[in-house]
């Protein structure tokens, strides 16, 4: 499912207003297919009725959100041990 070995997407959706159950079964795949292959998904500012229905099917619990592009970016990065660890 992911092209390229791709295996870190952050989704943007600040300008999608609209999602229906299509939509929503392609982004439950994606997340499934990159956390199987060790990636992840992320998604970036969803809103209004796309924040609703990402609600309402408790999404938000498993798909990391941000509001922040930059932090949603960093987020990516491994987490590195400090040398006291």
């Amino acid at each position: 499912m992911t092209a390229g070995g791709v295996r870190k997407l952050l989704l943007n959706l600040v300008n999608l207003t609209q999602v229906d159950s299509s939509g929503i079964s392609v982004i439950v795949a994606t997340y499934v297919s990159l956390q199987r292959q060790g990636g992840d998904l992320k998604l970036l500012c969803p809103c209004g009725r796309v924040l609703e229905v990402l609600t309402v099917f408790h999404l938000l619990n498993t798909i990391p959100t941000f509001e922040d592009e930059a932090q949603a970016l960093a987020s990516f990065q491994p987490r590195t041990q400090s040398a006291g660890s």
